[in-house]
């Protein structure tokens, strides 16, 4: 699960050149508020190699935080899910995954309700209670999706252990989880203007 500056580097400029997109106009985001620039994950969680990358440095981070199960709100999550439980088999620990599929825009602790999770090793639920999580998304704005599937995991009697996205926008979402005491973590970050930087954390792990 080794990744070099080269590797970052490598999906960095990917999602520059496939996911970040800026017009003259502000447009609408999901999040309900307004921007000249618009972040879409998908040409990079998508992709076999770039995902691959987001998977390796992403596993580190959530077995670090002792996560039992990695997963949030479809669609998002389920190519980063994937790519790092992929990872985090390849060292040697198995991390089996979850989503939740928030019908008729449900995302509230229902969303879980209708959750898909990989199968235990003992048979138990994935998710039941006592049970530690992380929470993955593509990007964070405000934080809606991402906070939504922590709380239909609370809801479910997990723990959340981790937030973690692949780009925080901004707006600061992640400050959300850390006022509940939740950890979050990034492994990129935009300005106002729509500058995609690498986290300072990830500089630092990969040397």
């Amino acid at each position: 699960m080794s990744v070099t500056a080269y590797d970052i580097n490598v999906l960095k400029a990917a999602i520059e050149r496939h996911c970040i997109t800026r017009h003259a106009q502000p447009v609408r985001l999901n999040s309900g508020g307004y921007s000249n620039y618009y972040c879409d994950l998908k040409g990079a969680t998508l992709h076999p190699r770039y995902a691959k990358i987001i998977g390796e440095l992403m596993a580190p981070v959530v077995l670090e935080s002792d996560a039992e199960g990695v997963g949030g709100l479809a669609a998002g999550c389920i190519p980063i899910a994937d790519a790092v439980a992929r990872s985090a088999l390849d060292g040697g620990h198995l991390l089996p995954t979850f989503f939740g599929r928030a019908e008729a825009k449900d995302h509230g602790p229902e969303a879980l309700a209708s959750m898909r999770a990989a199968a235990t090793e003992d048979g138990s639920p994935l998710i039941r209670a006592g049970r530690r999580v992380a929470i993955v998304e593509d990007a964070v704005t405000q934080g809606g999706a991402a906070m939504q599937a922590t709380k239909a995991a609370q809801a479910a009697g997990c723990e959340v252990v981790l937030v973690m996205t692949v780009v925080e926008r901004h707006e600061g979402g992640g400050a959300r989880f850390r006022e509940l005491g939740i950890p979050f973590k990034r492994l990129f970050y935009t300005l106002e203007d729509g500058t995609l930087h690498v986290d300072a954390d990830v500089v630092a792990r990969a040397g």
